[in-house]
């Protein structure tokens, strides 16, 4: 006897939202392929889609950051949307190191992250949330700080002079917190305290009561395009977890940089990186 199926069809709302979703993707795509500005009639050929609703796509895209729209009203990708070398990078990043957020987070059941380096921009691209009721957040897409957040910091103290800098002009440079570092020198001083140590600390420099420790995910190069996180209330920072953190946070960060290594990415310099 064949046993009736519970599976609930998809509403029609949702099944619209998937398209669209798909056909945003879909123009974003089309133009990493093409070598220059592309129009709105172009996209709306491309994707097969009509130039009212193309055009709706368009702007949300624009509005994100994914395009940028010229005088001409034709289309590019923006700098939020990374180039195919950087989607090689994406992926490889976050397959590589999602088992060892997932066994870092069990360590000791905090927030863990990981960032990804996009142009001029640091963004957290995976998050697994503490299991605590009190906890420190984060959140997927969010631009880090790269002068006062342990990832950030972590990715900013690995780049060449004038990365660095644009890194830090890109964001702006402003107090968050009392403990923020707001002076250029002292900034500096704590990136070259960064490479030394080989993590960082975020010491409530970004949200008062919390505490964060990072490592960069160094490639075989040295390259560093990525970093991952843990982050915890000041109130369960304790003296013993301080000590434990440091070798836990850089041997987790060591094993996604092998993983990298056997996927063959950060064998050779990328010149944008300096």
């Amino acid at each position: 006897m064949k046993r009736r199926s519970t599976k609930r069809p998809v509403p029609a709302a949702v099944q619209f939202e998937s398209r669209s979703l798909a056909k945003g993707i879909q123009i974003l795509e089309s133009l990493a392929t093409r070598p220059g500005p592309i129009s709105l009639r172009d996209i709306s050929e491309l994707v097969s889609l009509g130039k009212a609703s193309a055009l709706r796509l368009i702007k949300t895209l624009h509005a994100m950051g994914y395009l940028e729209r010229d005088e001409n009203d034709t289309y590019t990708l923006g700098h939020d949307w990374p180039c195919p070398n950087q989607q090689k990078r994406l992926r490889a990043v976050r397959e590589a190191a999602m088992p060892y957020l997932v066994k870092l987070n069990a360590e000791l059941g905090e927030t863990v992250a990981l960032a990804f380096l996009f142009d001029d921009v640091v963004r957290v691209i995976e998050v697994i949330e503490s299991t605590h009721h009190i906890r420190m957040s984060n959140y997927r897409g969010g631009i880090l700080q790269p002068y006062a957040s342990s990832l950030g910091k972590c990715i900013t103290a690995y780049q060449g002079p004038e990365k660095a800098q644009r890194l830090l002009y890109t964001y702006g440079i402003f107090s968050l917190t009392p403990n923020t570092l707001t002076d250029f020198r002292d900034i500096q001083d704590e990136l070259s305290l960064v490479r030394q140590r080989g993590f960082a600390w975020d010491r409530e420099e970004t949200v008062p009561g919390g505490t964060c420790i990072g490592a960069p995910i160094r490639c075989s190069n040295g390259e560093v395009f990525s970093s991952l996180s843990m982050s915890m209330p000041k109130a369960r920072f304790t003296k013993q977890i301080e000590e434990l953190l440091p070798a836990m946070i850089t041997d987790y960060a060591d094993q996604v940089a092998q993983q990298l290594h056997k996927a063959g990415i950060g064998l050779e310099r990328d010149p944008a990186a300096d």
